[in-house]
């Protein structure tokens, strides 16, 4: 699955609840109804909103642009995704578990020789 439109430098980890609050709208409107779906092609918003898909993609761009979207490719079709910010302890936990993968790692190398 292929990562196209989140911004490696964006300022943003992911959508808040307070950020989405803030919204416009119909930024507000069209991230709940994605988040409900779980995910959603241009399509399946062109059609919930009865928009174009044109229309549709100039909402979607500055949520994109924030980090607030995804887009992702699964079989040639773009799909949307809400992104969240992290979990509070997650950041812990994730460099816990990358610290025991290297550890194991380490002890498979040094019994391989």
């Amino acid at each position: 699955m292929a990562k196209f439109s989140k911004d490696e430098s964006s300022p943003s980890s992911g959508l808040s609840f307070r950020e989405l609050q803030k919204l416009p709208k119909d930024q507000h409107h069209v991230v709940n109804w994605i988040r409900r779906q779980n995910k959603a092609s241009l399509l399946d918003l062109a059609i919930h909103l009865c928009q174009d898909e044109e229309t549709v993609l100039k909402t979607l761009q500055p949520l994109l642009e924030k980090g607030f979207l995804e887009e992702t490719v699964e079989e040639e079709e773009r799909y949307y995704r809400v992104t969240y910010p992290p979990k509070k302890g997650q950041s812990l936990f994730k460099k816990l578990v990358d610290k025991k993968k290297a550890k194991q790692e380490s002890s498979e190398d040094s019994n391989d020789v």
